[in-house]
């Protein structure tokens, strides 16, 4: 009986890696917002919602690879770096940027 039930444990613990591996589906573009918009702690940006509609834009159009669109987010990242927002905002376009990026890389699993 305890083979078995090692066995059972060993074939659930082979599938939560497996199914660990697979690539992420892409977020709809409401997810997306939200998870941007959402700081993991307090919120001193006060253009969150702005910029984070940005990235969205830019996931909701159609690139002819990861590496496109990718490119599209960094520029999305320098041009809010030149405009003259709040210092307290710099780290929503950080994080707008990498969220972008790895949507991209969801949306365009095959140029990874």
């Amino acid at each position: 009986m305890k083979r078995c039930g090692l066995f059972l444990l060993a074939c659930l613990a082979l599938g939560a890696i497996i199914s660990g591996c697979a690539p992420l589906k892409p977020a709809s573009p409401s997810m997306f917002y939200g998870n941007c918009i959402t700081p993991m702690g307090a919120d001193p940006c006060d253009s969150d919602m702005s910029i984070c509609q940005v990235y969205e834009n830019i996931i909701t159009q159609k690139f002819a690879s990861a590496g496109a669109c990718r490119t599209a987010c960094n520029q999305a990242f320098m041009k809010f770096g030149s405009q003259d927002y709040d210092q307290n905002c710099f780290y929503m376009f950080d994080r707008g940027c990498d969220l972008c990026e790895q949507e991209c890389l969801r949306q365009y699993p095959a140029d990874r």
